[in-house]
């Protein structure tokens, strides 16, 4: 059978990364990129990026991007509403201009994220399993969306800034049935439809 669901909002791909301390506890870091394929905002690449303890040339971190207006809506409609954003208050993060270049070899996700005074690089590596997520009304504070995405948790995720590694671990969780789970994420195929009518 086939449906359709309006408005769509975003459609691309969205991996991300938190690292932890040794404890496994306490944020370091953490990272969404956004690369954008279609969307009402335009197309464009964003990385919503904070940092427990700034860096130069990034400080606290922020909202790099080429596309102003479509990351101040992932900001204020979704990611801010995100488990790895709670208690950051990513909506004082500084927006910054940048050119992100992402690249996939079926192995190895990279992204080069470049700025007039930074060079941030992401990676996901040794990725779990691949599974299709539907998770019909997503909450996103007093409304929600439809999300379709395909996730492949990573065993490995890496962010250097200025070619140096940050200090912080990855969170892999196998449950009782085998299934992973981590904090190091791909998303191919995301979609997101709303906001949904409340």
């Amino acid at each position: 059978m086939i449906s359709a669901k309006r408005p769509v909002f975003f459609n691309g791909e969205n991996p991300a990364i938190t690292l932890y301390d040794s404890t496994l506890e306490q944020k370091l870091a953490v990272a969404s990129f956004w690369h954008c394929a279609d969307s009402p905002l335009g197309v464009g690449r964003v990385l919503i990026f904070w940092l427990a303890n700034p860096i130069s040339g990034v400080g606290a971190g922020g909202i790099f991007t080429d596309n102003p207006t479509l990351a101040q809506a992932l900001v204020n409609n979704l990611v801010r509403h995100f488990p790895e954003f709670k208690g950051i208050p990513i909506e004082t993060l500084a927006l910054i201009t940048a050119e992100s270049s992402p690249r996939y070899d079926g192995k190895s996700y990279q992204v080069l994220c470049q700025t007039s005074d930074a060079k941030i690089d992401l990676e996901w590596q040794e990725a779990l399993d691949r599974k299709q997520i539907l998770w019909d009304e997503f909450p996103a504070g007093e409304t929600a969306y439809d999300l379709t995405t395909t996730i492949r948790p990573c065993r490995v995720g890496r962010i250097k800034i200025n070619n140096s590694l940050i200090a912080g671990e990855v969170k892999v969780v196998q449950d009782e049935n085998g299934v992973f789970s981590s904090s190091a994420f791909l998303a191919f195929a995301e979609t997101w439809v709303g906001p949904l009518n409340s």
